[in-house]
């Protein structure tokens, strides 16, 4: 009788939900579940110990549901997200979301003492309320006791990886996202930390790619139905994770993780030009593979435009979001697949990238009388179909070489009209995840490295969409003839590149110098 298949788990701690599947050594799925990510009542944190345990519950949902224990167990999440640890690894508050503002004027204050752009080029991102820096500035100045307890720090997806082993530690696509860490030397920075009164023997340790941060606990085996001793790895940033999973790896790969907000990242074989990066308001950084680099650039408001509609003109606050979706495509199929001749500047929050306007608004053009709000809801979908392309064809300049190829994942691509307009819009091929926990998967796959496996062989399927060419025709006219005009009639707004010297330098250590 042949041995049951080896199983590899991977958990997503997201912003609305913790995810969690079980796959084999391929990567096919045999269990999945979900929990609600619990949130304070500020609308900005989440309760540590209910995050921990929605997290491992959805674990544990999976293990009973496969009827036996994964061998490891890979982890992901939201990136900017974390809590102060004390001395015994308990936490010293909340999780501070990323979406917490209250650190938006030491952002500012960060941006001040260094130059946004510089921090930038040092760093890979721009200063803001969501980096774990400015939260720890504000820390230092809002709750300096908290700060003198802080032990180390643990984003989301390394809080519930603490939970199982004991032990803190992180990888370095989550450290360079709290612009304190240098992605070219691969290691934490002194004088940025010292902004806030702290140093880098109080940051996590940051494991190599596939390392694990320590094996499950007894205890932790006992709540959960894991292995004691089962390696647990934090695989990463959720964007790059997922983009893994779906087989975006190598240069040229492109993945358009399409959720609440949409993400597009482009890998690379060495790092963009970034000062123009800067100016364009995208970061950079290492691949999860720890070899390759990616430039990604975020739209805030993407599934939010669906959100806004249904809330607006289908009169269905409140309802869950597979219903929502369900009547908003079926209010799509009302009108032609084809363009509605409206124009919409889709920045239902402003625009981080390209050419970052923070005041950018929501605006549609062209609106005649026969248009209804079916046309208007499938100009929506025009509109972040358009904007995405933008994002795409910006990065292709800054990283130097054309996109091979777009993978498109996320939850919004249930949208079948949406994944369509994609296709049609982009000049280069465009695929569609068929794994709907990319994420996930990503996350099992970069378990199996701590056993040996290969971490290649697991990939998501992905399938082809061939747009029609008469409909393809027809939106590449749009795009360069409407959209792109309109969208870049209008200077962009609080240029990071103002404060940057002329005689900056544009190069950034190669992999010789300084090894990654």
């Amino acid at each position: 009788m042949s041995a049951e298949p080896l199983l590899l788990a991977g958990v997503d701690i997201g912003s609305t939900h913790c995810k969690a599947l079980l796959c084999d050594a391929s990567g096919t799925v045999v269990a999945r579940a979900q929990r609600r990510t619990p949130r304070g009542r500020d609308g900005h944190s989440h309760p540590a110990d209910d995050v921990i345990a929605a997290g491992l519950g959805a674990l544990a949902d999976c293990v009973r549901a496969a009827g036996r224990s994964p061998e490891a167990v890979g982890l992901t999440g939201m990136a900017e997200a974390g809590v102060a640890l004390d001395a015994a690894g308990r936490p010293l508050g909340p999780v501070q979301a990323w979406s917490d503002p209250t650190p938006g004027p030491y952002a500012d204050r960060l941006s001040g003492t260094h130059g946004a752009t510089a921090l930038h080029r040092r760093t890979g991102v721009l200063p803001s309320a969501k980096v774990p820096l400015a939260k720890w500035c504000a820390m230092a100045d809002l709750a300096p006791g908290t700060l003198a307890r802080m032990r180390t720090w643990a984003g989301a997806a390394d809080l519930v990886a603490h939970a199982l082993t004991g032990h803190v530690g992180t990888d370095a696509t989550f450290a360079q996202r709290t612009m304190a860490w240098d992605p070219a030397r691969a290691c934490w920075i002194p004088e940025l930390l010292a902004e806030a009164g702290i140093g880098p023997e109080r940051m996590p340790p940051v494991h190599r790619a596939g390392r694990p941060v320590g094996p499950v606990t007894a205890a932790s085996a006992a709540t959960t139905g894991l292995r004691p001793g089962a390696p647990v790895v934090v695989a990463g940033h959720d964007h790059l994770v997922g983009a893994w999973a779906a087989g975006v790896r190598g240069a040229g790969q492109v993945a358009d993780s399409m959720g609440t907000a949409e993400a597009v990242l482009t890998v690379s074989a060495g790092a963009p030009d970034t000062v123009a990066a800067a100016g364009e308001g995208m970061s950079w950084g290492r691949h999860v593979d720890a070899t390759h680099w990616i430039t990604l650039a975020g739209m805030q408001a993407s599934g939010a435009l669906v959100e806004w509609f249904c809330d607006r003109f289908l009169g269905l606050p409140g309802t869950s979001g597979p219903e929502r979706y369900a009547a908003f495509a079926q209010l799509i199929d009302t009108v032609p697949a084809a363009p509605t001749g409206l124009v919409v500047e889709p920045y239902l929050h402003g625009r981080s990238s390209p050419r970052p306007s923070p005041g950018a608004g929501l605006a549609i053009h062209g609106l005649r009388p026969a248009h209804g709000p079916a046309h208007l809801a499938r100009a929506l979908l025009e509109g972040a179909a358009h904007h995405a392309r933008w994002m795409t064809d910006t990065q292709a300049v800054l990283a130097g070489l054309a996109p091979a190829a777009v993978t498109l994942l996320g939850g919004s691509t249930r949208i079948r009209a949406w994944t369509e307009l994609k296709a049609a819009v982009s000049p280069w091929p465009t695929l569609l995840c068929g794994e709907p926990e990319a994420p996930g998967l990503g996350a099992a796959a970069w378990a199996g490295a701590a056993l040996g496996l290969d971490p290649v062989t697991v990939c998501a399927p992905t399938t082809d969409l061939v747009p029609d060419p008469a409909a393809a025709d027809a939106y590449r006219t749009h795009h360069r003839e409407r959209f792109l005009p309109r969208v870049t009639a209008t200077p962009p707004l609080n240029s990071p590149l103002n404060d940057v010297p002329n005689d900056i330098p544009r190069d950034v250590p190669n992999d010789k110098e300084h090894p990654a």
